[in-house]
């Protein structure tokens, strides 16, 4: 674990403000330097769709322990993070280490689970909304599979993730004369993340979220665990199961590096001294 345990835990920037339809402050719980909203799917696809019809900015992001790893290692990943309003919780290590800080997270907020949720609610508001990323065919397949789910869902916009750089402009111009609503971009973390922070003074759409591999699921061509496993929260096993070779490293050395990190923050916090006229 090379990477120092202060960087992962950068403060929250105070400068960034929630939405004017701001969630409860009592839903908003402080973890290792993240800023979660602990809210259950439904809510949060209504609030994501409404901010897409009034045309207010939102960028979504996930935070899995994977991601913390990433962060400690990646100060400007941190910052982007930081920066946003709030982040959404994702996965059974994220729970376990706001037990460890004697916080609770309720709700397993993850961006494959969401989706579903979004669609519906854009269907039913006639939101357009667009994908961007995967490979070659993967978006396309993904928009004829929601559309024939979700009838009245309109997909306005897709692309593969494997464009030159020479042609993103073409690529945006289209997208912003799509219509689109909200943009779910599938390239990774960070990938993702970077080319939403990079583009968004180009961007005429006004939410957009980075989810990873989710067109891969929705798109047919990579399968998600059985609905008992989600249960669970014991999809990250199914992976691995499935990948080995590439979910290894992310889950077999990832998982005790993530809990490990968290170990040492708690334990400097309790060592932090008690500030003047604090309450103990």
């Amino acid at each position: 674990m090379q990477a120092s345990l202060t960087t992962m835990a950068f403060e929250c920037d105070r400068q960034s403000k929630l939405p004017a339809s701001a969630v409860g402050s009592s839903e908003l719980v402080t973890l290792m330097g993240f800023r979660l909203w602990d809210v259950a799917l439904p809510r949060a696809a209504g609030f994501i769709v409404d901010c897409a019809l009034r045309g207010e900015p939102l960028d979504v992001y996930f935070v899995n322990a994977h991601c913390v790893n990433v962060a400690a290692r990646s100060p400007a990943y941190a910052t982007l993070l930081a920066r946003a309003p709030f982040v959404f919780a994702d996965g059974v290590g994220m729970a376990m280490a706001a037990r460890l800080f004697g916080e609770r997270l309720e709700h397993n907020v993850n961006g494959t689970d969401l989706f579903p949720e979004i669609c519906a609610a854009a269907a039913a508001a006639r939101v357009p909304i667009a994908f961007l990323g995967a490979k070659p065919g993967i978006a396309r397949a993904c928009k004829h599979q929601v559309e024939r789910r979700w009838p009245g869902l309109d997909v306005a916009w897709v692309e593969h993730g494997f464009l030159p750089a020479e042609h993103e402009a073409v690529r945006l111009q289209a997208l912003n004369a799509s219509g689109a609503r909200i943009l779910f971009v599938a390239k990774g973390v960070p990938d993702q993340e970077h080319w939403i922070a990079a583009h968004r003074p180009q961007l005429r759409v006004p939410v957009v979220l980075g989810v990873g591999a989710l067109l891969d699921f929705y798109s047919g061509a990579a399968r998600r665990a059985p609905p008992l496993v989600r249960h669970l929260r014991s999809e990250w096993i199914w992976r691995l199961m499935r990948e080995p070779r590439r979910m290894a490293g992310r889950y077999l050395l990832g998982n005790p590096e993530f809990m490990a990190r968290a170990l040492v923050l708690r334990s400097r916090q309790r060592r932090q001294p008690v500030r003047a006229g604090a309450k103990p």
